[in-house]
């Protein structure tokens, strides 16, 4: 398909083909004028868009001196004038000249909704941690319930509840939220790994504050090993990992090197790509070799 067929001339005798065919795919109807020097900056970005995106979305060019009856219709009252057409219904619009990120975010619903889709997950949780850091708790927890209770496919949306649940100290909630999707997805694996790590901590009745100062006055295997494992459980990925690189360093032998597989075991607690992985990867290896 030529980029020439994804822009289209819009008159009053062609108006009715175009709108048919916003039932298969989306149509900017694009309101301008030769006068119009907005109109004219806009044109350039808005033609490479509608290239760019393949036949996902399709332009028809209106000129508003010569179809009045058709800016008529579809009420426009200044230029530049975008109407978003889908599915032979208007859906979105736009007045005014906009820059190339906002015709972006405002086709982004759709020409790819799952990446729009995903955006306003990610501008949800963003709010979530808003809330909770300024002492919302129990409102932004009954958010994310609800949204689950929706949408209970939306890993990350139950990541952060458990996430939530964890630093709140209500582990047996934590898990059970957990323990509702069976399935191994990414977003959820480094809880499972956390839980993995108080399973071998079971039986272990010292608290974290209490070690913490144990490893601070006169450090000892045992310690550093509880610890490292309890403070990662906990999400102090870094205090955990450093307390088992000292167990590696200082006691290599201990528990037949047990300090090597438990700092393997708090790499899967972190998220993918994690830079503090990598950089603690680095330096195990530098202790091992």
């Amino acid at each position: 398909m030529q980029p020439n067929q994804y822009i289209i001339e819009a008159t009053e005798q062609n108006i009715q083909q175009i709108l048919e065919q916003s039932r298969q795919v989306p149509v900017i109807v694009d309101f301008w004028a030769s006068w119009c020097q907005p109109c004219q900056q806009m044109a350039p970005i808005l033609e490479r868009l509608v290239n760019e995106y393949q036949g996902k979305v399709i332009l028809a060019k209106v000129n508003a001196d010569e179809q009045q009856m058709l800016a008529s219709q579809f009420g426009v009252r200044s230029l530049p004038s975008l109407k978003l057409v889908y599915q032979g219904q208007l859906v979105s619009e736009l007045d005014g000249a906009q820059t190339e990120g906002a015709l972006r975010q405002w086709l982004a619903p759709v020409v790819d909704p799952e990446a729009a889709e995903q955006q306003q997950e990610e501008g949800f949780i963003e709010q979530i941690r808003m809330a909770i850091e300024a002492g919302h708790g129990e409102q932004a927890e009954a958010a994310l319930r609800q949204t689950l209770q929706q949408s209970p496919d939306k890993h990350a949306i139950r990541a952060m509840l458990v996430e939530y649940l964890l630093g709140d100290g209500r582990l047996d909630e934590a898990q059970s939220v957990l323990a509702e999707v069976t399935e191994d997805v990414e977003p959820l694996r480094p809880f499972r790994a956390r839980f993995a790590l108080l399973e071998k901590l079971e039986g272990e009745s010292t608290s974290l504050a209490e070690l913490r100062q144990r490893i601070s006055d006169q450090p000892n295997p045992e310690d550093l090993y509880a610890f490292g494992l309890q403070a990662a459980a906990a999400g102090q990925f870094q205090a955990g990992l450093e307390a088992l690189l000292q167990l590696l360093s200082d006691h290599r032998d201990f528990r037949d090197g047990i300090a090597r597989s438990a700092l393997l075991e708090v790499f899967e607690c972190l998220p993918k790509g994690d830079p503090l992985a990598s950089e603690y990867r680095r330096k195990m290896f530098n202790y091992l070799y």
